[in-house]
């Protein structure tokens, strides 16, 4: 499973549903790359872009999707010279830079380092009618570039966790089922609440 929670990866699974994106990117290579390309259809793509080359060849390895293609792009820069230690767009101006080769995309996932310059970058590389997700939303200083998109959501998680979708010209209200997601949000409170009290 990837490094979020079940609420999280339930809708980006519905999202990718109901989108039906042909050319899908993640910035930030990981086990969301052997899990969401299931959710589009087989003669749909997904790019991924990692920076460290000994995670992207683990991935690689983990991979049994044909319509999926991971590439390394390594830093410029190490170590990361911004003050959260994520790497900005000088230390990865390769990284970022990388996928508007392959543009434009109807899905953007941005869940890799220098988020913020990524974010920056999809907005010039998603469709009019395509979708971007910034998971790990919570965190501040990942935000100024989300005043570009017309349309978002931001949602966060019992956890304290959060997801930020946008997109240019798509209503995002009409792509998933915000009752259900508040619905599973609460139901997973209930059972990491009961698990904490078995294991005190």
């Amino acid at each position: 499973m990837p490094w979020m929670t079940y609420t999280e990866v339930v809708l980006i699974e519905e999202l990718l549903k109901n989108l039906k994106p042909k050319k899908c990117l993640e910035w930030g290579a990981g086990y969301g790359t052997l899990l969401f390309p299931s959710f589009i259809n087989k003669k749909a793509s997904w790019i991924s872009i990692e920076h460290n080359i000994d995670w992207a060849e683990k991935i690689k390895k983990l991979n049994k999707n044909s319509n999926v293609a991971i590439y390394c792009v390594l830093p410029n820069h190490f170590p990361w010279t911004d003050e959260y230690e994520d790497g900005n767009f000088s230390d990865l101006r390769d990284y970022v830079e990388f996928p508007a080769k392959l543009a434009p995309f109807d899905f953007i996932l941005v869940d890799g380092r220098a988020r913020k310059d990524c974010l920056e970058k999809a907005y010039d590389i998603i469709g009019k009618e395509g979708l971007v997700i910034l998971h790990d939303a919570q965190r501040e200083h990942y935000r100024e570039p989300l005043k570009l998109y017309k349309h978002q959501i931001f949602l966060q998680d019992y956890a304290g966790r959060a997801v930020w979708i946008g997109s240019k010209e798509l209503s995002i209200n009409k792509m998933f089922d915000f009752d259900k997601y508040i619905k599973l949000d609460r139901i997973f409170n209930r059972i990491n609440n009961s698990c904490l009290k078995a294991l005190v």
